[in-house]
């Protein structure tokens, strides 16, 4: 998979301005900012389905439903870090390392489900287990660098946020584009593989 083709590939849609500022300034709205991960659950449909463009903010039934989904999906799968965030933390140092990794590598099996289950639209395919990591395992090699990439991009987009709030649009912006990104390069690379 080429990154860079991905990197570029939303300045290609006509309507891009519109689409991404309309993102970015939803992003920024407390509740309504769900509607950002409805947004980055439609780019990975685009991508599953082979389409090079970005999706329209329209059909908000389906944005809502489909984006409450993958709330639960990703609730769901974070529990179990939170879980076991209460008695690892209570390890001096090693605790909070252990934390991380439990939620970085949660955090890289979330987008997998949400995929899983859009494949047929089935709730519990997002926790069958063996076709996720048969999924893993077929993507790894693209999807792994491609998640921490997005990961490390998406921490600093916060940062910005946090440690300069006059700049705080661009990193808004660096976080809405690393989603959608994200999300789409992950559906074409499932469309590709599996």
């Amino acid at each position: 998979m080429n990154f860079y083709y991905y990197i570029r590939f939303p300045f290609r849609d006509e309507d891009w301005i519109k689409k991404i500022l309309l993102g970015c300034v939803i992003s920024i709205v407390p509740v309504l900012n769900l509607l950002s991960l409805c947004y980055y659950v439609e780019c990975m449909k685009f991508g599953m389905a082979g389409r090079q463009s970005l999706p329209e903010w329209e059909r908000w039934e389906d944005f809502v439903r489909e984006g409450i989904i993958a709330f639960l999906i990703s609730l769901g799968y974070l529990l179990i870090p939170l879980l076991l965030a209460f008695p690892l933390l209570h390890i001096p140092m090693v605790g909070v390392f252990l934390v991380s990794i439990i939620i970085l590598a949660v955090g890289m099996i979330i987008p997998l489900a949400i995929a899983n289950y859009l494949k047929d639209h089935y709730p519990m395919d997002a926790i069958n287990v063996k076709e996720i990591f048969y999924m893993m395992n077929r993507v790894a090699s693209n999807y792994i660098p491609a998640y921490f990439i997005a990961v490390f991009l998406m921490a600093l987009g916060l940062t910005i946020v946090f440690l300069f709030p006059y700049l705080s649009f661009l990193g808004v912006f660096l976080i809405f584009y690393c989603g959608m990104i994200f999300f789409h390069f992950t559906g074409s690379l499932i469309n590709s593989r599996i």
